[in-house]
Formats: structure tokens, C-alpha cells, sequence
């Protein structure tokens, strides 16, 4: 059975390595728009759900397909990647000396036997950030590629060392929580 990974995401893929299953890539461009006025685990979960669902229905055959996505937010306002070094900044400093959440979902959609299933989850945790001088917030901006990541920061890229503790799972945090992965395809995969 084919597993496809519906991202390209640099960290997704490593993770989905470590399960040591044959595995591809296909993306299709997926407007990632969301609402913050919605409950942002749905939002979350749908966005999942759309980055499958563009790959899925270009399949015929069986199939498992894994869309992800991973959302900042904190005080009920997602933070996404960031437009330019302003609002990076603003996001970093807002994060300064608190506490925020990171959501990251899944979705597989499974073609198997001519039957569809599908499998809509997420994971949450909380990450605790030190206080940010403007100089380190500065210096993140300058030397890291901050508007590829929403909150403007990647934990295993460096960033860990800002960060007082978590309450979840890393992976989760790293956008890809490949115990739920591994679990789901255990259920389909053969």
C-alpha cells in the first residue's frame, strides 16, 4: 500500500523517516486561511484535512494519505507565519515570559480495498517561554528562517534554549506528532 505525505515540510518528512516505512512526497497548494473566530482545533484539523483531501483525490489506487498542520496561539489569536521582521518581532515578544499553546493535527485519508476511511486528530501543548531581550529577539529574526514557521520559531532549530519547559509532546510541538502517526497507520498499513 502506498503512503503519501501531503507536505514538504523539511521536519515532517524526517519524522515520517524514523517509522521506516516507504513512504512519498506530493503537495498540492492548499490556501492555509484560517479563522480565528473558530474553534482553532478544527481549524486546525480542517487544514489537515484539505492538505489530504487535494492529494487524495488525485489517487485511484489503494492509498494511505497524511496531511498535517501546526498552529501558534495564545490569549484566543493564532499566530502564523510571520509577514515580515515587524511582525516576527511583535510575535517573539509577545511570546516573552509566557506561556502559549501549539496545535498540531492529522489527518489520514485511507483508500483500501475500495473502501475510504479517514482518521481527523490533534495533539496540544503548552510551551513555556523565558523572558526575550529585543537583542536575543533580534538576533533570532536575523539568523533563523523565521517566515517559514508559525510563531516565528522552530524548538529543535535553536529556539529550545528559550524555552523553560513543555507540557505535551515535543514532536507536537516540532509539527508532527509521529506517535499519533504511527498509531493511525498501524491500523491500515500493510
Amino acid at each position: 500500500m502506498r503512503v503519501i505525505l501531503a507536505s514538504t515540510s523539511p521536519r515532517r518528512l524526517e519524522l515520517l523517516k524514523t517509522l521506516n516505512i516507504p513512504f512519498e512526497v506530493k503537495s498540492m497548494h492548499v490556501e492555509e486561511k484560517i479563522d480565528e473566530n473558530k474553534n482553532h482545533y478544527e481549524e486546525c484539523m480542517r487544514l489537515a484535512y484539505e492538505k489530504a483531501k487535494a492529494v487524495f483525490d488525485n489517487i485511484n489506487d489503494d492509498v494511505i494519505v497524511i496531511g498535517s498542520d501546526t498552529i501558534v496561539s495564545m490569549n484566543k489569536r493564532i499566530y502564523g507565519k510571520p509577514k515580515d521582521y515587524q511582525d516576527a518581532f511583535h510575535m517573539l515578544k509577545e511570546f516573552s515570559n509566557k506561556d502559549h499553546e501549539v496545535i498540531s493535527s492529522l489527518c489520514l485519508l485511507i483508500r483500501k480495498n475500495n473502501q475510504v476511511y479517514q482518521e481527523l486528530t490533534y495533539d496540544k501543548c503548552k510551551v513555556y517561554v523565558g523572558e526575550l531581550t529585543i537583542d536575543e529577539i533580534n538576533d533570532w529574526i536575523m539568523n533563523n528562517d523565521v517566515y517559514t514557521k508559525a510563531g516565528a520559531y522552530a524548538i529543535q532549530e535553536g529556539f529550545g534554549k528559550f524555552i523553560e519547559k513543555i507540557e505535551g509532546d515535543y514532536f507536537s510541538i516540532v509539527g508532527f506528532p509521529i506517535h499519533k502517526v504511527y498509531c493511525l497507520l498501524k491500523k491500515y498499513y500493510q
